[in-house]
């Protein structure tokens, strides 16, 4: 079987990220969200924000299953959109959910694990998204990017662990999310494995 172009992968990727965010947007400007909208809006985003990370890390698992190289095209579109519905569904919480206001948002996040493992997660995203392009990769050298983008691995499981903690959140989805990500880490685990083996003692 032939495998698509990096070319069309990027774009796919890139094009088709902005697709679930101007969905929500749309169903929020026809209010059809339902009676309490912003809620809705808050938790839709954390989804995405949670699948498209998810997303990054199954590029290398489809690689180890395919050895498809091309489908790294991917992985950067799909991050960026990651850390940008991340993003979104933090600004909504502290807008919509805490008024704008200092003192609740301080308050929250001292008494509320969910969202420290939540912004725990958005805080490691943010070095990986800012440097996800390639004149940030040059400037690193390409050891200390890769070194950095291992952050994905410990980001991916506080997010998990983020949606677990909230209560009102899918179990199902987050468990499937779970078991998923416990999956790749030992396909990674087991790759490293074997090319330590390979290499010269």
């Amino acid at each position: 079987m032939r495998a698509p172009s990096a070319r069309v992968l990027y774009w796919a990727a890139t094009l088709g990220g902005a697709v679930p965010g101007l969905w929500l947007w749309w169903q929020y400007q026809t209010g059809a969200l339902g009676v309490v909208p912003d809620e809705v809006l808050l938790h839709q985003t954390g989804r995405f924000g949670l699948t498209f990370l998810m997303g990054t890390l199954a590029i290398g698992f489809a690689h180890f299953l395919t050895g498809w190289g091309v489908l790294f095209a991917a992985r950067r579109p799909l991050g960026v959109w990651a850390f940008a519905y991340a993003l979104s569904h933090a600004l909504i919480w502290g807008w919509f959910d805490q008024g704008g206001t200092l003192a609740f948002m301080r308050m929250e996040i001292a008494e509320m694990r969910h969202v420290q493992l939540g912004l725990a997660a958005l805080v490691l995203m943010a070095p990986l998204a800012l440097s996800s392009f390639n004149a940030a990769q040059r400037m690193m050298t390409l050891r200390r990017w890769k070194w950095l983008h291992q952050l994905t691995w410990p980001t991916a499981a506080l997010a998990v662990f983020h949606a677990w903690s909230v209560a009102r959140f899918e179990a199902p989805l987050v468990t499937a999310m779970g078991a998923a990500l416990a999956l790749m880490m030992l396909t990674r685990l087991f790759t490293l494995a074997q090319g330590r083996r390979a290499g010269p003692r």
